[in-house]
């Protein structure tokens, strides 16, 4: 029992000593990386400028409501209507006319 306590004990002192080992490899390459990295920055070719940036254009408002269409055409649901003379809206699916809401 005693040799495997012993054991068990080197084997994590082994794990340890593997895991800073690869830690410090890991290290040496990064700061390689870096050196090359610094190094090569200042032969490279500016950057050329960026174009400007392109805004999205903001859509128009919206001109018509969602209204119950009560035709069979277009089902009862709900369409879009659009306003068609002063306190009326229209379907554009089936042409009823009825007073906006």
């Amino acid at each position: 029992m005693r040799d495997a306590l012993a054991l068990g004990i080197l084997a994590l002192l082994g794990i340890g000593a593997v895991t800073v080992a690869v830690a410090v490899v890991c290290g040496a390459a990064a700061a390689a990386h870096a050196a090359r990295a610094l190094a090569g920055a200042s032969r490279r070719r500016p950057a050329r400028p960026r174009p400007p940036a392109v805004l999205p254009v903001r859509p128009a408002l919206r001109s018509y409501v969602w209204v119950q269409c009560d035709t069979l055409r277009c089902g009862h649901l709900q369409t879009p209507h659009y306003p068609d003379g002063p306190g009326y809206v229209a379907c554009r699916t089936c042409s009823a006319r009825r007073p906006a809401p």
